[in-house]
């Protein structure tokens, strides 16, 4: 028998194989192909960046807290500070000229001013001006 001149009938599946062989192998296809794979990789390296910008952003916003943190230590110090009677005593004596019991205020304010005044008048007009403009 010779297989030479046997007739073979077409089978579905040569047909099914033959038109996805020709689609994967056309021009057309590899093209779609490549135009996928870059459009994949156009949103990975978007995703990329923008991880990357908001990491960066995490890092100022952390550095922010930090120095916010330690502002608002240095507040806790001064309120606490603020609230002893030390500091209340001393603006008691600065602000309101308050003395404790036996204690005798001295006030100073006007002795300085009245000596420069006294001494100004023993200076010529040039020096006046001199020290008017350098001093």
């Amino acid at each position: 028998m010779n297989n030479q001149f046997r007739y073979k009938a077409p089978s579905t599946q040569s047909k099914s194989s033959d038109w996805k062989g020709r689609i994967w192998r056309s021009n057309i296809f590899s093209a779609l192909l490549i135009l996928l794979l870059l459009a994949s990789f156009l949103k990975v390296a978007k995703e990329i960046m923008l991880r990357w910008e908001i990491k960066k952003e995490i890092n100022t916003l952390e550095v922010q807290l930090d120095d916010l943190e330690g502002k608002k230590a240095k507040m806790d110090q001064l309120i606490s500070y603020l609230k002893t009677d030390e500091y209340i005593e001393k603006q008691a004596r600065t602000e309101l000229n308050l003395t404790k019991l036996g204690e005798k205020q001295v006030n100073l304010v006007g002795f300085e001013a009245s000596n420069q005044n006294i001494s100004d008048e023993n200076i010529s007009n040039i020096e006046k001006w001199f020290n008017y403009f350098f001093d």
